[in-house]
């Protein structure tokens, strides 16, 4: 029943497209019906319930004939319903190089850890994507209806999949402007990988939400009342995933955060002038911040995106970030449409990929972080002294704007100035900035703490080839420097890493084939990404088992805990920590607040100003200690 009417929804859907094309899209349902009989989703419904329903979202987007018909056979040869030679056959050489794209490397033809062949995958899909970005629409299509039906698949199934998506396919939607379904995948996801700081966050960003409320009203109200122009403005918020990514996980920062979400102004007008009187008449009314307003109309952004960005104060502690676009802009931005693909707006994201395959990384993660830095980032727009616009990843350095702009004179760098003022090659640059390079008369020799500094891939590539000629000695230094700073920009206890016999063996266990001083080598250079060791470290600390996680979270601290019994009234734990001012009250005070006695606590001083404390408790249950 479902079939049969999801099949009349799909028939009906296509009834607009010419003629020729609309029998053959009716052959590839046809097709994929018969493909994919007796097969079932792990739900027990059909499985080609999930090709179409793709198919239908891709519809939605004025998709062509040959994206519905590949995205209707997209698993046909993966599932070895069909061969690539049968859909080849059929309906040509661009369905068939689609649908190839498509296909996930099987086990049999690739064989390797897990984690090693979803990257291979990965690696696949984005070389065919060389010829043809649709091939990632399609993927984009797959995943939200695999995320949407995600509770068919075991719990860590579930998980994976989540994370996978906010690393790798929401960038690629924002990055091809697919708004709607880059906040879906957000919203769906964010529980999934983080439960508990998704709970947190939620309720905190609605709280702060309220507390502002009222003047964004009043402003919206103004805006649309007392312009020169016709206007509609309205709120639009941020999903609770990108508040919490900017803000980089920290909940303190949220109460002093009021510029989380932004106002869209839509000017009813055809001309780009109008926008621009907009913006005269809102920064007559509102203190302005001048220092961040962007002027995206007459340089788009790579993937076509135009309007004037600007902020603006509501009240002394209040700022209200503005855009400002056409409707025909506000249109493009909120629904692209994908016959426009292809066009010169593109050509960033094409060369981007390029590159990433023309000096392919060494491993597998170290391709994961090239594609999320340098591929997925957000792009800025800075330009040379002569007026040359460089698009570069979100973060960029001096050192990455002279790699794509005078590769051959790195050696010679020693600085860059920007608005006349001298600074460092690491300074991270500003859209809009223009930079200008400066030399020295002698060469030298590339700096390692460079490759922590830089984004774009090019320049990573450059400098591990550098870093890989350094002495064993020189790479396990850097390796641990690297680490230390990764750590602590993340606000991770440290001390344990280092000193805690346990946590080394099961971090380097996770993350390296070797010893844990070959690990720090690996890092230093740059053979492992810093960021995979970090989040291994990560998700170590987090596991339940054998853990006083909700304890971690208060403290930042590595917690043994050594239950006797667990239906005793006694129970004795030991924590490890990095010392630091305030640390023995915070301990008292978290277990106080839960009504635990403490029947002894003995404090012992460790190397490297590490701390261990012993506490005996008195529980009521083992409910309680799991509180704790």
């Amino acid at each position: 029943m479902v079939l049969t009417s999801l099949q009349q929804q799909f028939r009906k859907s296509v009834n607009a497209l010419p003629a020729a094309e609309h029998k053959r899209v009716l052959e590839a349902l046809d097709d994929a019906i018969a493909w994919h009989d007796g097969q079932k989703r792990n739900s027990g419904e059909p499985y080609v319930i999930h090709p179409i329903t793709v198919a239908m979202d891709l519809v939605e987007l004025d998709a062509p004939s040959d994206i519905l018909i590949a995205a209707l056979l997209h698993d046909v040869v993966e599932d070895n319903r069909a061969t690539l030679a049968d859909v080849r056959g059929k309906y040509g050489d661009t369905v068939a190089k689609l649908v190839d794209g498509v296909t996930k490397l099987t086990k049999s033809r690739y064989e390797g850890h897990r984690a090693e062949r979803q990257v291979a995958s990965l690696r696949k899909m984005l070389l065919s994507a060389h010829d043809d970005l649709r091939i990632i629409l399609i993927k984009l299509a797959d995943r939200r209806h695999n995320i949407r039906t995600l509770d068919i698949f075991p719990e860590n199934k579930q998980k994976r999949i989540a994370h996978e998506t906010l690393d790798i396919y929401v960038p690629f939607a924002r990055m091809m402007g697919l708004w709607d379904l880059k906040q879906e995948l957000e919203n769906s996801c964010f529980p999934i990988v983080y439960p508990e700081e998704s709970a947190v966050w939620k309720q905190a960003i609605q709280e702060r939400r309220e507390d502002l409320q009222p003047e964004r009203e009043e402003f919206v109200h103004n805006i649309n009342a007392h312009t020169s122009q016709n206007v509609e403005a309205s709120l639009h918020v941020m999903t609770d995933y990108e508040v919490y990514r900017k803000l980089e996980g920290n909940s303190a920062l949220l109460q002093r955060s009021n510029n989380m979400d932004s106002v869209n102004i839509v000017v009813d007008a055809q001309k780009s002038v109008d926008c621009y009187r907009v913006l005269g008449d809102i920064h007559t009314q509102y203190v302005v911040r001048s220092t961040v307003f962007r002027d995206y109309i007459s340089i788009p952004q790579s993937n076509g995106y135009q309007a004037l960005h600007t902020t603006v104060f509501l009240s002394h502690k209040h700022e209200l970030r503005l855009r400002i676009q056409t409707r025909a802009m506000h249109e493009h931005t909120m629904r692209r449409k994908v016959t426009a693909w292809g066009d010169h707006e593109e050509k960033n994201v094409y060369q981007s990929l390029q590159h990433l395959h023309v000096a392919p990384a060494d491993t597998p993660s170290q391709y994961l972080e090239d594609l999320k830095q340098g591929v997925l980032a957000k792009r800025i727009n800075v330009f040379t002294s002569s007026g040359m616009v460089l698009s570069l990843p979100e973060g960029a350095t001096g050192i990455d704007f002279a790699f794509a702009s005078s590769p051959d004179q790195i050696p010679y760098l020693s600085g860059i100035r920007i608005d006349g003022e001298l600074l460092d090659v690491t300074h991270v640059l500003k859209d809009g900035d223009t930079v200008e390079l400066v030399w020295q008369n002698q060469g030298a020799v590339l700096r390692m703490t460079w490759l922590e500094k830089v984004k774009s891939v090019a320049a990573r590539e450059r400098l591990r080839k550098s870093l890989k000629r350094a002495p064993p000695s020189r790479r396990k230094e850097y390796g641990s420097e690297i680490l230390q700073m990764e750590l602590q920009k993340r606000r991770l206890p440290i001390w344990p890493v280092f000193h805690v016999p346990a946590i080394k063996s099961r971090l380097v266990a996770q993350v390296h084939k070797g010893s844990f001083g070959d690990m720090l080598m690996d890092m230093g250079s740059g053979s492992l990404a810093v960021h995979t060791v970090v989040s291994a470290y990560e998700e170590l600390i987090r596991d339940p088992q054998g853990i006083a996680v909700r304890l971690l979270k208060w403290l930042h601290l590595i917690p043994r805990t050594r239950v006797l019994n667990r239906e005793a009234a006694l129970i004795d734990i030991e924590i490890y920590a990095q010392d630091r001012t305030g640390l023995v009250y915070d301990i008292s005070r978290c277990i106080a607040e839960r009504g635990i006695n403490m029947s002894r606590f003995t404090a012992y001083a460790l190397p490297a100003k590490g701390a261990m404390y012993k506490i005996q408790l008195e529980c009521e249950s083992f409910e309680q200690f799991s509180e704790l």
